[in-house]
């Protein structure tokens, strides 16, 4: 196995190679009459910016699984090498530095032909980087990207002898809520190893829609055994996740550093919020972001209300973003349910605190201790 393992990725460092060879060309056309090793690396940085980042996650992907082996006393598979010395092995950049490509560069320069083919490219490759990044940005629009303090719990949870599909599932979807290295190396781990093709598959499609290398592997081969084939649709309901609280489940284990009361109609607001907040190492609950999964709004009832109380004692604080969707000018609450969240916050004594982006004073609450960026948000939105 560890052979043909071997031979699977040196194929693929076959494809990869032959996928450089344009954009070489291309570099080799614009680069500076008196050239060294360093300008093909920025330049290939600069216009390549994807290609770049796919040589660096493919170094520390295959880095990890070597330090691994090493770690179980195993030897080493893939010895990957670093992406700039990566290129500077490519036979197509040794042909470039080599000699007479320098001589036949020098003779044929023209610093205006080069400027334009220059200024052209970097034009094409902000609208491909913008096209990219918006549909990354797209798709990472309800992740936080901070590491959870709980997840190892999750982690561990998915590993134990005996989990059921649907136990597997409920922590697969709650660490696709995180972009952070720990579910970056278990969503890999699942696209290399996980028998079950549902959550394989699923766990190739999240790395590839936020932007992650990964590679799909085939459906493995043999006689299959049932858990292999099972598959299950996780329709949960507030009831569901209220029972799993009940019974002492790994949602017990969750913990955050803020609960964000506000209005479903300020949602745009809150996900700015939390990009800012998820920027200070802090991560936050909010419903549609943290419990999408089970919570949805032709379901709330009182298994929702008890749910959310559960949420708020497993917070250190809460965040209420007050607008005019929240209170009216007398400081009511339009909301039935921030005025749930509110008043329980209250009577457990959890500290309130609030950005007040309404035409009121916060009054009660204390202001939210943000930082400029923060300061800036609420100014731009008052």
């Amino acid at each position: 196995m560890p052979g043909k393992t071997k031979r699977k990725y040196v194929g693929e460092q076959m494809r990869f190679n032959k996928s450089l060879k344009v954009p070489l060309s291309t570099i080799q056309s614009i680069l500076p009459k008196n050239y060294n090793k360093n300008d093909i690396i920025n330049l290939f940085k600069e216009l390549y910016p994807y290609e770049w980042n796919i040589l660096e996650e493919r170094y520390n992907l295959y880095k990890r699984k070597d330090d691994f082996l090493k770690k179980v006393g195993k030897k080493v598979r893939y010895n990957p090498t670093e992406p700039k010395y990566y290129l500077f092995q490519l036979p197509k950049i040794k042909h470039i530095l080599s000699q007479d490509q320098r001589d036949s560069h020098k003779s044929n320069f023209n610093e205006e032909s080069r400027s334009k083919r220059l200024k052209s490219l970097r034009e094409k490759v902000k609208l491909r980087c913008s096209k990219i990044n918006k549909k990354v940005d797209l798709a990472k629009e309800n992740i936080q990207e901070v590491e959870p303090s709980y997840i190892d719990i999750f982690i561990q949870a998915y590993h134990k002898r005996g989990i059921t599909i649907e136990d597997k599932m409920e922590i697969v979807k709650e660490l696709q809520k995180y972009d952070c290295e720990k579910s970056l190396i278990f969503f890999q781990k699942l696209n290399d190893n996980e028998r079950n093709s549902q959550i394989r598959i699923l766990a190739f499609n999240h790395l590839q829609k936020i932007g992650k290398y990964v590679k799909l592997r085939k459906g493995f081969k043999g006689k299959k055994k049932t858990y292999m084939s099972e598959k299950t649709n996780f329709n949960m309901k507030p009831l569901d996740l209220f029972q799993k609280i009940e019974n002492d489940s790994i949602q017990n284990n969750k913990f955050y550093d803020l609960f964000i009361s506000h209005s479903f109609q300020d949602n745009k607001l809150v996900n700015k919020i939390k990009i800012h907040l998820n920027k200070m190492n802090l991560n936050v609950y909010c419903d549609w972001l943290s419990d999408n999964d089970f919570l949805k709004r032709k379901d709330a009832g009182e298994y929702t209300k008890a749910i959310l109380k559960k949420r708020i004692e497993q917070s250190i604080k809460v965040l209420f973003i007050k607008t005019n969707h929240t209170n009216n000018q007398l400081n009511n609450f339009y909301s039935e349910w921030v005025e749930m969240e509110i008043s329980y916050a209250k009577s457990i004594k959890k500290p309130i605190e609030c950005i007040d982006f309404s035409d009121s004073n916060q009054g009660e609450f204390a202001l939210y201790k943000y930082n400029k960026e923060m300061k800036e948000l609420v100014n731009d939105n008052r």
